[in-house]
């Protein structure tokens, strides 16, 4: 059987899965992408939402979820100068996954918690 070679777009998909991949490695990235969904879009409002992040971390995310085009980045020019972000459609669409995944997941230990107790009977 001859093997066919990739194609462009094989090396596209592929890409575009390595992106996801780097991004959701992160755990504070699904911290950052809910927070955004709810209504927080100050950079010092969404330190404060999230218990253990750091401005240094909180930065680096925030680069990271604007370069894949999962938020925007807004400036005022006011004084002081005010910045906010906002969750992208594509980054609404990644949080309503991670809410399935999650209840999945929820859903899944309460079935193995209810076959534990069965067995242990």
């Amino acid at each position: 059987m001859k093997r066919m070679l990739p194609t462009e777009q094989d090396y596209r998909q592929q890409e575009a899965f390595h992106r996801l991949t780097d991004i959701l490695r992160c755990k504070w990235t699904l911290a950052v992408l809910s927070a955004l969904s709810e209504g927080v879009n100050r950079p010092s409002q969404l330190v404060r939402a999230i218990p253990g992040l750091s401005t240094k971390v909180l930065y680096e995310r925030i680069h990271k979820l604007e370069q894949y085009g999962l938020i925007v980045r807004r400036a005022y020019s006011e004084t002081p100068p005010r910045v906010e972000y906002e969750i992208t459609e594509r980054g609404r669409r990644l949080v309503a996954l991670i809410d399935q995944i999650r209840a999945f997941a929820q859903d899944w230990a309460a079935h193995m918690e209810e076959a534990t107790t069965i067995t242990e009977k």
